[in-house]
Parts: C-alpha cells; sequence; structure tokens
C-alpha cells in the first residue's frame, strides 16, 4: 500500500520534470526596432537578474553587465526569430520592460506592424514603457545607471521615478499608444531617449546617462513631427498627471526665484465663430516658493507665474499651427464634447490649424506655502 501512494506522488510530480531553471534563460529586458537599407532591425536587451537579487538580499552590488542582440529580416517577427540562431539558452520574453523605436523607424510607419506582433505574443505585457529615438539603439542599450546599479532600475525601465519630482515629458505605456492611435482625433506624444554625457562622471570619468529630449507626436501609429525638449514647456500644463514641474521667476531675464507648481488642471471649451471652432484653454493649480532671493510679492509673483504658463501654452500651440499638428489636443477635446461639431469641423479627424484657431489662455494659480513655512 506504501509504495502505491509514493507511486502516485511520483506521476504528480512528473509534471515539474520539464521546468527550466530560472538561470538557464536568458531574459530579454527591453526591444528596440530600426529600419535600415530596407530590412528591418530588431534588437534585445539581455541583463542578469543575479546581482539584482543579491542586493534586495542586503548583498553588495555586482557591476551591471548587459547583452544585446541584433538582426534583420523583412519583418520584425522574421527579425526577431533570427534572433534565436545563435543564441545558447532558451529565452524569456515575460520580463520586457520597455520598447524603443528609431525614428526611421517611426518615418516607415512600424509601429503598428510590431504592435500586431507583440498583440499575437502571450508572454510580452501591454504595460511596457515606449520611446522613440534618433540616437542608435546600441548607444541607448549600453547606457546603464551609476553606482552599479543594474540596468532594471535605468530610465528605460523606470521613468517615472524622476518624472514624479520634475515632471515635464510623461513617460508613456505601450498600451496607451494603442489606445490613441485608434482614437481619430488624438494625437499621441511618444518620449524621445537620448544619452547624455555632460552632467555626470564616475570615477573621474564622463558618466553617459539616459535622458528625455524631446516628444514624436504620432497620429493612427504614423510620425507626425518630432520636437526637441526645449520647445515644449507649454506641454506640461496641459499633460494630465503633471506632478511637480518648476517656473524660474526671473524678470527682466535676472533669476530671483522658483515656483513650483504642482498637479495642474487643464481643460478645454470651445465655441463656434465665423464658421469655425476657437478653443480656450483654462488651467488652474497650486505652488509653492522654494527659491525667493529677492522681495517680490504674492501678488506679483503670480501675475508673472500665469503669463509664463500662458507664454508657454501659446508657444506650443503656434509650433503647432507651423508643423500642423495638435500640440495641445484641441480635436480630441472637441471630439469628447460633441461629435457631430467634430465631424464637421475636422479632416482626417483632426481641426484644421491656424493662428486663429486658439482663442483665449485663462490660467488661475495660487500659492499655499513658502517652502517649510506655510503662508
Amino acid at each position: 500500500m506504501t509504495r502505491l501512494i509514493i507511486c502516485c506522488f511520483c506521476l504528480f510530480l512528473a509534471g515539474c520534470w520539464g521546468m527550466k531553471e530560472i538561470d538557464h534563460l536568458a531574459y530579454i529586458h527591453a526591444i528596440g526596432v530600426d529600419y535600415k537599407d530596407g530590412q528591418v532591425v530588431a534588437y534585445a536587451q539581455l541583463i542578469s537578474f543575479t546581482g539584482l537579487a543579491k542586493v534586495e538580499a542586503g548583498g553588495g552590488r555586482q557591476k551591471s553587465t548587459v547583452t544585446i542582440g541584433k538582426a534583420t529580416g523583412e519583418t520584425f517577427n522574421v527579425a526577431t526569430d533570427r534572433l534565436y540562431q545563435a543564441i545558447q539558452q532558451g529565452v524569456s520574453w515575460g520580463h520586457v520592460k520597455g520598447i524603443v523605436f528609431t525614428e526611421r523607424a517611426l518615418k516607415k510607419g512600424l509601429v503598428r506592424d510590431v504592435i500586431d506582433v507583440l498583440d499575437r505574443y502571450n508572454e510580452i505585457r501591454h504595460t511596457i514603457w515606449a520611446f522613440a529615438t534618433k540616437q542608435p539603439i546600441e548607444l541607448i542599450f549600453e547606457t546603464t545607471p551609476f553606482l552599479d546599479y543594474s540596468p532594471y532600475f535605468s530610465l528605460l525601465a523606470n521613468p517615472t521615478d524622476i518624472y514624479e519630482q520634475s515632471s515635464f515629458i510623461q513617460p508613456k505605456r505601450l498600451n496607451q499608444l494603442v489606445a490613441a492611435s485608434n482614437e481619430k482625433a488624438a494625437l499621441f506624444p511618444l518620449p524621445s531617449l537620448t544619452v547624455e554625457e555632460k552632467s555626470w562622471t564616475e570615477n573621474k570619468k564622463k558618466k553617459p546617462m539616459l535622458k528625455m529630449n524631446g516628444v514624436c507626436f504620432l497620429h493612427r501609429y504614423n510620425k507626425q513631427a518630432c520636437v526637441p525638449r526645449h520647445k515644449l514647456d507649454g506641454l506640461r500644463w496641459v499633460t494630465k498627471g503633471t506632478g511637480r514641474t518648476p517656473i524660474y521667476i526671473q524678470p527682466n531675464g535676472k533669476m530671483i526665484g522658483t515656483l513650483v507648481v504642482r498637479e495642474p488642471k487643464a481643460s478645454i471649451s470651445y465655441k463656434i465663430k465665423n464658421g469655425r471652432p476657437l478653443f480656450t484653454v483654462h488651467v488652474q493649480a497650486t505652488g509653492s516658493i522654494i527659491e525667493l532671493r529677492e522681495h517680490m510679492s504674492e501678488k506679483q509673483i503670480i501675475e508673472y507665474a500665469s503669463k509664463t504658463v500662458e507664454k508657454e501654452i501659446k508657444s506650443l500651440f503656434e509650433l503647432g499651427v507651423k508643423k500642423q499638428i495638435d500640440t495641445l489636443q484641441l480635436s480630441n477635446a472637441l471630439y469628447r464634447q460633441n461629435v457631430k461639431i467634430w465631424k464637421k469641423y475636422t479632416t482626417n479627424g483632426l481641426v484644421p490649424l491656424t493662428k486663429d484657431t486658439l482663442g483665449q489662455i485663462n490660467v488661475k494659480l495660487s500659492i499655499d506655502t513658502y517652502g517649510k513655512s506655510k503662508k
């Protein structure tokens, strides 16, 4: 009887014999997509979780190791299949954290094809982070955090930490890209990555670090234009989810203080005037003074900050008129409020932009604290 029981238990255990040890698998951390010489180029960044596990258990850090795979093919799927040809281990796609498209891939219209492949592969989650870049994918993937931190903690995999402290360009997930691209009225601001070598050093050597340097606007999966960061200051005021962002108080070009604005709320209204939509942008926010080198009344600070917000939004709109990209998402606001009006006044889902499309910009700011001190 005892032998019979043991044999039964062995039958249940047999299902685990085919399982692979976790350290026998290669874990893909990020995917890259490029287009060159008529071929799709697929990249895979592999990292080791061994050092990460030791750190979380209280051990010392190991030097970060990054392995990059590259293959080409007629399609993205063919290229990724060819990655398997020269790898020595089984591959796990269940830990992918980010995907990076080059501007060439965006221009070629590969986003929809890539997402179609990822949609059909059940290991990859739709919540991975999505980026664009103008630089070589290898350079982006080779850049690791300082202090020997694992690439698991890089901007490519964890972009929200810094965004919560300083909100300029909002990180975006792949499912957000899909949702926006399936809407005729929406433009999707895909963050752009670059490698910056001027700000940090490590062991007296320049330390390359990843940085968000702009946005590539997509409509229906197709690239409209890529805009550098210094022209996008107004984007933070109309982006839902902006957490903490500064306004530098510098009347007459002289820096005298800083107002940190928290969680601004923006809304867009419209009316029909002279046979076309006229939009108004409303922004409401509260801030804290964290630096004030010269005396300036609260009323003066609020007035200056309000004009700064208004100027930045207007500049962003004018950029959109010049490039014919709906940077303020006016078309989407119209679609949400009145579909019939939206259908009547749009072309290909978007409102044709002129300098008269935007009317007023109403900004309402208040100050609740002066740093550690309350008002």
